[in-house]
């Protein structure tokens, strides 16, 4: 999912380095959208990339990085608000609490300070709210999806379309506090809001794609993200030896917890389930696809495994990140400090909702009677294909799979010439023109 330029090239949040890259397939394999080809001994992203960064994790040589682009000018902090992701917690030690965290980012001096565990909390109210209004319904898409990981979200959008019905239209945490930050800072100011800009400390560059191809809602409020490894030198060191009684934490343990797999539904008091991880991710999309998991009110979903802390952004160890939360959320408490009749005034009132209209599923094409005997006929051909490929799935065409490789066949991408067993044994087979 990309945003495309002038000259027609997709901007992508995941770069291959070809000085690096020795051919080995890794990335290619592993690609959960089938986007990258091996061309000319090099890997190339030529698909619908979804800033996963599967191909980062397995590469060997360190081919592949996750990258944000968007850069502010971090001399006029003033009128930056700033967002930073829970897991930022996680990556200092067991002797730094949110809330030196937090002032370590207003000494950098940065103009608004905002806690997104806080917002999480009142967030999974909102989730209940709105699960509770819409599951007796006859046609209630059981189970609601978590629609908090981007890359989560893109994966259904390009190849689980049909669940997109699925994800409630509710805004995210990380945007509300863009949007309410943004409106904060107007009003104490008095000025407009455009002009404070939001930064998002994250631990992916997934959060990229959400802020310039937004799918669940029409734009994103956020305005640059950055990695956390970039910033955790500068800010490791204005955490150091603060003595301030200024409070800028507020949330409790479930707040924190939403860094790892399970936090966000240990928030919401219903049927849930938490998967992590981007191949089990997949998998439980598959079951909902046929119908199954219908007994479950609300399915939390994470590409990285062990959740957020997992992300290519991240300093500390996942399993480490996760152990120091973990002794975060026991020291701030397994209950929520948000008020339920004021996030219920604030449902009541639209706060939580998106504003995409109408529904999701308009993400669907609909396909013309021409479109769909275009590709009756293209399937065919890629069939007619495949029945006469040795289907050893080597990976050797540049391609991730047999199937891949004839539609780029059809497709006119690749030649039948590329399949190294083609030359041995085309006199045995026979193929239209």
């Amino acid at each position: 999912m990309a945003e495309t330029c002038q000259n027609a090239e997709p901007v992508r949040y995941v770069r291959i380095d070809a000085s690096l890259c020795n051919g080995c397939v890794l990335c290619m394999k592993a690609c959960p959208t089938k986007a990258i080809r091996i061309r000319e001994g090099t890997a190339r992203i030529e698909g619908v990339c979804i800033d996963c960064c599967e191909c980062v994790r397995v590469c060997p040589k360190g081919a592949i990085q996750a990258i944000t682009s968007e850069r502010l000018d971090l001399n006029e902090k003033s009128n930056i608000i700033v967002s930073p992701s829970t897991v930022l917690y996680s990556q200092f030690g067991e002797d730094i609490l949110p809330n030196d965290v937090l002032l370590g980012l207003k000494r950098m001096g940065f103009g608004y300070i905002h806690d997104q565990s806080y917002t999480s909390e009142i967030f999974n109210l909102a989730v209940e709210l709105y699960i509770k209004e819409n599951r007796e319904k006859p046609d209630a898409p059981l189970p609601f999806i978590s629609p908090v990981c981007p890359v989560v979200v893109s994966l259904i959008a390009y190849r689980f379309q049909s669940l997109l019905k699925h994800i409630p239209p509710l805004v995210t945490p990380r945007e509300i506090v863009a949007r309410e930050g943004k409106m904060r800072m107007s009003a104490r100011h008095g000025c407009d809001a455009d002009e404070f800009k939001v930064l998002h400390i994250t631990p992916c560059p997934s959060k990229m794609i959400c802020m310039k191809e937004s799918i669940l809602q029409e734009h994103s409020y956020l305005d640059a993200a950055i990695g956390i490894n970039s910033i955790y030198e500068d800010l490791k060191s204005n955490i150091q030896d603060i003595e301030d009684d200024i409070v800028l934490h507020h949330s409790g343990g479930i707040g924190l917890s939403w860094g790892m797999s399970g936090g966000e539904i240990s928030g919401v008091e219903l049927n849930c389930l938490a998967v992590s991880g981007l191949q089990e991710t997949i998998h439980y999309l598959e079951k909902i696809e046929i119908g199954l998991l219908r007994n479950i009110d609300y399915v939390e979903f994470r590409a990285c495994t062990e959740g957020c802390l997992g992300g290519p952004f991240t300093v500390m160890d996942k399993y480490q990140g996760k152990r120091h939360l973990q002794k975060l959320v026991r020291m701030f408490g397994v209950e929520k400090r948000v008020k339920y009749g004021y996030v219920k005034k604030l449902y009541n009132k639209g706060w939580f909702f998106t504003d995409k209209t109408p529904a999701l599923e308009e993400k669907i094409t609909h396909l013309t009677p021409a479109d769909i005997a275009r590709g009756i006929e293209r399937q065919n051909r890629i069939e007619e294909i495949l029945r006469l490929l040795p289907r050893k799935e080597c990976g050797a065409c540049g391609c991730p799979d047999c199937v891949t490789f004839a539609e780029d066949v059809v497709d006119g991408k690749d030649s039948l010439q590329a399949c190294v067993f083609w030359k041995d044994q085309k006199k045995k087979w026979k193929i239209g023109s």
